[in-house]
This record gives C-alpha cells, structure tokens and sequence, in this order.
C-alpha cells in the first residue's frame, strides 16, 4: 500500500507539473550543472520558454502547418531534425547551462546588483503575482500572470532568480562591452555601422496645392539657402494654405446660415448649421521662427519603415552632403520630399548617441551569446530523475488553458 500511496503521489505530480512543494515535503532540483543545483521552478520556466521557441522554429520549417487544427499536436512534430519534445528539453538545459554561466561570470567580474537593480527586480516580480493582467486573463484564463507561471509550477522566488539572472546577464554586458568597457566595439566598428546602417537627414514632406513644387525648394537650398529658412518659409506657406481652406469653409458655411435665416433658400436649421453660425472664424496664424541650426536632422535606420520603406530605402541610397526630392508612390497617391542628406560622422555626438549606443549592443551581442554559450558548454551537467516529472505536454496544457 505504501507503494501504491507513492505511486500516486508520483503520478499527481507528473498530472500537475508543480513544484515539489506542492508534492513532496522538500524542493525538487532536476538538473545539477557544474556541481550547482537548478531547482525546478527554474527548469520549468526555461522548458516554457523552449516551448516557445520550438512553436516559432516549427512555424518557420513548415509555414502552412496549421496547428490550430482539432486534435494538433505539437509533441508529434519535430524540430530541427529532433522530435518536438527532446528539442525543448535539450534547449532548456542549455538556457539553465547560460544562467549559470551569467551568475559565474558576473561574480568572476567582481559585479554586484546594486539596490536600484534589486528594487526593480522586487517590483517586477510582485507586479507578476499580484497585479490583474488582461493578457494573462484573455490567453491563459488567469488572472495574473504569476497565477499562471504557478499552474505551471514556476513559484515566485524562482522566478525572483530568472528577474535577478537577467539584470546580471545585461549588467554583465554593460561592464564587458559598454562605453569603456574592455571588449566594448572599437570606434572605427562604430563608425563603419554609423555608415553602412544609418542616414542622417533633414526632410520637409510636400503638400503644397499650389506651390512651385518641391524641386523648387531644392534648388533655393542648393543656391545658398539654409534648410533651417526653407523649413519656415515652407511651413508658412502651408500654414497660409489650410488656414485659407478653413477660412473659405467658414465664409461660405456663414453665408448658407445667413441665406436660410433671410428665407432665400429654404435649407432645414439642423444642430450642425446652427453650430457652424456661431463658430468663431479661423486665426491668421503667425510666421514662424527660423529654427535652430541642426535642429531638424534625424537619424534613421535603414530597417525603419518610418514615414515608409521607400523613403527610407531611397534615402539610404542618396549621396551625403546633397539635397534631392524624393518621391515616394502608395497606390495612386505620390508624395514628395525634400531631403537634405549629411556625412552622418560630421554630426555632433548628441545627434547620434542613440544610434551608438544601440550599436554597441547589436556589434557584439554575438560575441557575447558566444561566450555564455561556450562557458556553458563547459560545465558538466547531471539529471536528476525527478525531470522525468515535467513533460513538454504539460507545459502545452497549461499555456493552452487546460
């Protein structure tokens, strides 16, 4: 009977997937890696995102896979030449391998989280547990998110680790790669990805009605002209334009109102009429100043698709140090700019700090994936045989509202 007590037990645990608090009088550790225990909790969550992962992976080799279909699923699939399940398990012992190889690397690194970091991670977390999510409510059927890493069995203080784990992983990054840092990317790496992946632009969008057009413009710039005084006298122009479009409404919706009060037409007084006659004329709006030297130029990237992909891969194109109309066709809609391009390394700093500080991660997020990732690779890892308890498809039911 013992056994069988046992048995059940087991079997309860497997059903559920939830930690060994929930099923044994002392916390479970299925892997030990270098020596360092990895608690459930924390495999459980590295398992739910492989999940994930393995889900995208599988999206990309076989696009028209419906995996909405009744009776789908996912645990028939393989991944990577790898049946769906092993692909998650050997991709979540490789994610707890990475979080010990940050945890070491930090402390090798004599860093430390200060109070600011340790307060944020408090906060994240108790807004996890505590806090109704709608998108946990409409996906999952929890009300917070927390409630569903715990149906899953990821309790709060292993996911207070993974938040910790994670502050450390971009600490770790910072002090190894950041401004100053001992593998931070060179300036010369900055300035090829300055060059190569942005443009440094001042740009005006035309939509004058009735203006001489926006190679008009270009030229007065190419003649002596600063973009700073064509911008005003551009922005007036059009000012003008939409306030004598208002103002011609409101004469000839004043004078309808008036010719209906007088009996020469007959046209009913609904509550719009009796609005527009009390409406207060448009204001002649004022000049604008001449704004500030540089004060225009934008930085973009070359994989922005703001004001559109076009205009971005046009601009991209264009030579420095000229001014060109760059027109940008949407169905039968064609729009035009006027575009004055720079030598992106002339600008002053402050004009592309974002964008240097956005390369010194994407130059060597690589370099540094591949150093967590051969630290990993280096450590011995041993399963103990409570893993057997956390199957993929438990993790499927759970993210399934099963």
């Amino acid at each position: 009977m013992k056994r069988s007590v046992k048995a059940a037990a087991a079997m309860l645990c497997g059903i559920l997937a939830v930690s060994a608090a929930s099923c044994a009088s002392q916390q479970t550790y299925p892997l030990t890696i270098d020596g360092e225990q990895i608690r459930a909790g924390i495999y459980l969550y590295q398992q739910f995102s492989s999940v994930n992962s393995a889900e995208s992976k599988l999206g990309e080799e076989q696009p028209d896979l419906d995996t909405t279909a009744d009776g789908f699923d996912f645990t028939k699939q393989t991944v990577e030449g790898k049946s769906f399940g092993d692909w998650v398990k050997d991709n979540a012992i490789e994610e707890c391998r990475e979080f010990i190889a940050v945890k070491r690397l930090f402390a090798s690194n004599g860093l430390t989280l200060t109070a600011e970091q340790n307060a944020s991670v408090k906060s994240n977390v108790n807004s996890i547990w505590d806090e109704t999510n709608a998108y946990a409510q409409y996906l999952y059927g929890t009300d917070t998110v927390g409630a569903f890493f715990e149906k899953m069995g990821i309790g709060k203080q292993s996911f207070k680790e993974l938040q910790e784990v994670s502050e450390m992983r971009t600490a770790l990054f910072d002090h190894l790669y950041g401004e100053g840092g001992e593998l931070a990317a060179t300036q010369d790496e900055i300035n090829a990805a300055l060059k190569s992946d942005y443009s440094a632009i001042e740009y005006i969008t035309y939509q004058l009605d009735n203006g001489d057009g926006a190679q008009a413009y270009v030229d007065r710039i190419n003649n002596g002209e600063s973009f700073e005084e064509i911008f005003r006298s551009y922005t007036d122009a059009y000012n003008t334009q939409e306030y004598e479009k208002e103002l011609a409404e409101y004469e000839a919706s004043k004078n309808e109102a008036a010719q209906s009060e007088d009996g020469v037409t007959e046209v009913a007084e609904d509550a719009d009429t009796a609005d527009t006659a009390e409406a207060e004329p448009p204001v002649k709006p004022d000049p604008i100043s001449v704004p500030e030297t540089d004060s225009l130029i934008v930085v973009i990237n070359k994989d922005s698709t703001t004001p559109s992909e076009d205009f971005v891969k046009q601009v991209t194109e264009l030579a420095e140090n000229t001014v060109s109309v760059v027109s940008v066709t949407s169905g039968e809609t064609t729009t035009e700019y006027i575009v004055k391009k720079f030598d992106i390394l002339s600008l002053p700093s402050d004009k592309t700090e974002s964008a240097v500080t956005s390369l010194r991660t994407s130059l060597k997020e690589d370099e540094f994936n591949e150093m967590l990732h051969s630290a990993g690779d280096a450590y011995t890892v041993s399963e103990d045989s409570s893993i057997n308890l956390y199957k993929v498809n438990k993790i499927i039911d759970v993210m399934n509202k099963k």
